[in-house]
């Protein structure tokens, strides 16, 4: 998420908007990955969690092995969650997940990216703050900077970087 000075990998972007665009993209991939399990049926024996979500209840085969039918895999349970880099934002009041139908997920899935999407034109919201205070934090650089006399970062406020000191 940032370089060796400690700004983030886009040069024109801060943290907010390099971390804003990470995770409206890895929402699109939730999206794409449960349309390919609950629309199109393309259920794996064992399914691998995408990148906001997971199955919990996994519709089984049928007797002759056959995979489960699109209207099983829509009775399955899945956990939800938004990732922030390699945090969770809390997305219901005291938890930083829900476990919800498969069949509400695509529309769950619709309505965190246009939430996170309007992060971007409205900072001040509660959710928004939150996202930025998790996406500064998992910013900072681990290792130490590399200019001379230099031995820490600082966040700074008003690039949205953090800076050597």
């Amino acid at each position: 998420m940032s370089d060796s000075t400690g700004n983030p990998t886009s040069r024109e972007a801060g943290i907010f908007e390099t971390t804003h665009e990470l995770t409206v993209k890895s929402l699109e991939q939730s999206i794409v990955d449960a349309e390919a399990r609950y629309k199109l049926g393309n259920a794996a024996s064992d399914p691998s969690p995408s990148l906001n979500w997971a199955v919990t209840n996994q519709a089984l085969p049928g007797a002759d092995g056959a995979p489960p039918s699109l209207d099983q895999l829509l009775l399955e349970e899945v956990v939800l969650w938004l990732s922030v880099g390699e945090e969770r934002l809390e997305i219901i009041p005291g938890s930083d997940h829900a476990n919800i139908k498969a069949s509400a997920l695509i529309n769950a899935l619709q309505e965190m990216k246009s939430m996170v999407e309007g992060f971007s034109t409205d900072r001040s919201s509660e959710l928004a703050t939150q996202f930025h205070q998790i996406a500064i934090a998992q910013a900072k650089p681990k290792t130490p900077p590399k200019e001379n006399g230099k031995t820490s970062w600082e966040y700074d406020a008003n690039t949205d970087r953090y800076i050597a000191v």
